[in-house]
């Protein structure tokens, strides 16, 4: 998966968490969470492949266009930044490690 035009990104809910490409924002029960751009775009893909799991090549691809990163600690760097803005849902974190393998969405938000 590569980055999508901005055109193409459609706005996606799951439970009580909405992530809205055209007005960049990302809304957790009314209240609006602000994330940098590398960190929507993550939370988007993880949102937009529901269930699949998705390694940091995939994620550095999708993010910043490159599989190749100067340091690949950086994209768990952004994870647990996304966990910690966005909070947990149902009583879990939003976003799995599946480890050795990467991340997917939990499967405790249902769309």
């Amino acid at each position: 998966m590569t980055i999508a035009p901005a055109g193409s990104m459609k706005k996606i809910s799951l439970d009580h968490l909405t992530i809205d490409p055209e007005r960049f924002i990302v809304i957790k029960e009314d209240s609006v969470i602000a994330l940098t751009k590398t960190e929507f775009l993550i939370l988007y893909l993880m949102m937009s492949t529901k269930g699949k799991i998705q390694t940091r090549a995939d994620i550095s691809r999708f993010a910043w266009g490159s599989e190749v990163l100067e340091n690949p600690r950086t994209i768990d760097t952004h994870i647990s930044n996304i966990r910690k803005k966005v909070g947990k849902v149902k009583e879990r974190a939003v976003i799995s490690v599946i480890k050795g393998v990467g991340y997917k969405l939990d499967d405790v938000l249902n769309g």
